[in-house]
């Protein structure tokens, strides 16, 4: 198989299987409090994480990073995944899955806005001009094809 083909089956495995986070958000919000699931999630990630690490003998490397390394870390985590998640799991309790599942297929582009000041990247015109073009979508989904009006269902959410 090439790399490419690779690729496409990768990334369409990756599309199916993000399309069904709306349905398990929502039931999963039924018995949980977006906290409890933000829990739930970052321990998960962090089990995960430390499993891959001891399966590649490299847990050791855990320990010999320096301090600012633990609290650029630790910082970045508060980021992603603590208040990525904060945020999108609130937003699915308010909002109908359909309305919030666009804004979670947003989180690529806040990446790249966030790599401006935070990586100093360079932002090029057509990032921007996506950018706009995704969020007016997102607009349009959640004004359910209204724009004009900018009616949202729950405008916090």
């Amino acid at each position: 198989m090439t790399n490419q083909k690779q690729a496409m089956l990768y990334g369409l495995g990756t599309v199916l299987l993000w399309s069904t986070v709306a349905t398990a958000f929502k039931l999963s919000l039924r018995e949980l409090t977006p906290v409890q699931m933000l829990v739930v999630a970052c321990s998960a990630s962090v089990i995960v994480m430390a499993l891959i690490l001891v399966a590649q003998q490299r847990w050791h490397l855990v320990f010999e990073l320096s301090r600012r390394q633990y609290l650029q870390s630790f910082g970045m985590g508060l980021i992603n995944p603590c208040l990525y998640y904060f945020l999108l799991f609130g937003a699915f309790d308010r909002l109908p899955a359909q309305e919030a599942q666009p804004l979670n297929y947003t989180w690529a582009l806040v990446l790249a806005y966030l790599s401006v000041p935070f990586l100093g990247q360079r932002l090029r015109r057509a990032d921007i001009i996506a950018g706009l073009i995704c969020y007016s979508g997102v607009v349009v989904i959640a004004t359910r094809g209204d724009v004009l009006s900018l009616t949202f269902s729950d405008p916090l959410g």
